[in-house]
């Protein structure tokens, strides 16, 4: 006499099964008020697209917190271990200059900003 007289069920298996996607956030509705916001990422505010267009000076601070974005990204990327010193120091200084370069950029936004 087995212990288990009966076979487990089988799961059923859809023939098109997938991943469930999780939605974290949902993208804006073009009718909606805040897509019309810019995200000033280095200043940490959104401003409005209009504004960005009207301000010259708002529109040099997009375009250098885009660069700024993708400096930061690429740095992220190619971070040295911990036991490569002298590429760990060279990385720090660069992180310290995207730093000052983001202090400058969120100043220039919030200086425009603060104009209106």
């Amino acid at each position: 006499m087995t212990p288990f007289p009966e076979h487990a069920p089988t799961p059923v298996r859809r023939v098109h099964e997938s991943r469930p996607r999780i939605r974290l956030h949902r993208r804006l509705k073009p009718t909606d008020p805040r897509s019309w916001n810019l995200m000033l990422a280095s200043a940490g505010t959104r401003v409005p697209v209009r504004m960005v267009l009207d301000r010259p000076e708002l529109l040099k601070a997009a375009v250098e917190d885009l660069e700024w974005r993708l400096a930061l990204e690429e740095l992220r990327a190619r971070r040295p271990h911990r036991w490569q010193k002298s590429e760990t120091a060279a990385w720090t200084a660069e992180r310290d200059r995207l730093e000052e370069e983001r202090r400058r950029i969120a100043e220039i936004a919030a200086e425009a900003v603060s104009t209106l």
